[in-house]
C-alpha cells in the first residue's frame, strides 16, 4: 500500500525548540537539527529576546566580534537562509525566524526557549515562596534547575554574549539557593551538607550558600565545621574584597557562637 505524500501543512505544524543552557541547539519535535556554529549563534542571539527584533548589525557583532568583514550583512543573510532551510527540511516552520525591518525575529513560544522556560518557573517558584507554599516553590526550581546541561551558549560565548550568560547564571545560582532554602526548611540537612560543601568549593565568596552550609553543619553536630566555614568565607572576602560577611550571616554565626 503506498503512503501518502505529506503536506506542507503537516510539516510546519511541527513545534521548534530553542536550547541555549548548555550547547546551544535547534531542536523540530524534540530531535535536535544539525547546525553549523555560526547558524548557532545567530540563534542564539535571536533567542536572548525571542518575539523581538535583533539588528542586523548586532547580528554581526555577535558573529564577527573582533573585525567584521565587509561582506558580513550578505552573510548574515546567507545563514538566515540556510537555517530556515534546514527547519524546513525537518518539518518546522522557516518562516520561525522572521525578516522584520532592519533585522531579524525568532517567532517561536517563550515557552520552546529554554532559557525563557527557565525564567518563568524561577518567577513562579519565587511567586510561590512569598505565598507560603514552600513545597511548590522547591518543586519549581528544581524544575527550572533541570533544564541546564551546562553552561549557558557552551562553545559559543562572545563578547556580544557574556553579559546574558552571566545573568542566566547568576539567576541559576539565586534559584538553587531558593531550592536549597525549601530544603533546609523541610529538614534534608544531612543530604545537602555533601551538595552544598561541592558548591562553596565553587563558590567561595557567595555567602548565602556559605549561611545555608553552616546551619547544615550546625543540624547535624558539626558545630565546628560550620564555625570554620565563616572563617574561611571571612578570609577569602577580605583577602579578595577587603571586606567582611555581610549583616545576614554574621547573626547566622553569632548564633552558633551563643550555642556552644
Amino acid at each position: 500500500m503506498a503512503i501518502p505524500p505529506i503536506s506542507n501543512e503537516y510539516l510546519y505544524t511541527r513545534a521548534i525548540q530553542v536550547m541555549v543552557l548548555g550547547a546551544v541547539a535547534i531542536l523540530v519535535d524534540s530531535v535536535p537539527i544539525r547546525a553549523s556554529k555560526l547558524e548557532r549563534t545567530l540563534i542564539a542571539a535571536l533567542a536572548c529576546v525571542p518575539g523581538r527584533v535583533v539588528s542586523t548589525e548586532r547580528l554581526v557583532d555577535v558573529l564577527w566580534p573582533h573585525r567584521p568583514p565587509s561582506w558580513a550583512r550578505t552573510r548574515v543573510q546567507a545563514v538566515v537562509s540556510s537555517l530556515r532551510k534546514r527547519l524546513a527540511t525537518a518539518g518546522g516552520d522557516p518562516a520561525a525566524i522572521a525578516t522584520e525591518a532592519g533585522g531579524y525575529v525568532l517567532r517561536v513560544d517563550a515557552e520552546h526557549v529554554d532559557a525563557e522556560r527557565f525564567r518563568e518557573l524561577s518567577r513562579r517558584s519565587r511567586d510561590a515562596a512569598e505565598a507560603g507554599d514552600r513545597a511548590a516553590a522547591a518543586e519549581l526550581a528544581r524544575e527550572a534547575l533541570e533544564l541546564w546541561r551546562g553552561p549557558a551558549f557552551d562553545g559559543l560565548l562572545c563578547a556580544s554574549l557574556e553579559a546574558e550568560a552571566v545573568y542566566l547564571e547568576e539567576l541559576r545560582l539565586a534559584v538553587l539557593e531558593d531550592r536549597i532554602d525549601a530544603d533546609l526548611d523541610a529538614g534534608r540537612h544531612a543530604q545537602l551538607v555533601p551538595e552544598l560543601a561541592s558548591f562553596r568549593v565553587r563558590h567561595p565568596g557567595r555567602e548565602r550558600l556559605a549561611g545555608q552550609l553552616m546551619v547544615a553543619l550546625n543540624a547535624v553536630d558539626r558545630h565546628a565545621e560550620a564555625l570554620a566555614v565563616y572563617r574561611a568565607l571571612q578570609r577569602h572576602l577580605r583577602e579578595e574584597y577587603g571586606t567582611d560577611p555581610g549583616p545576614r550571616i554574621q547573626q547566622i554565626h553569632a548564633s552558633l557562637l551563643h550555642a556552644q
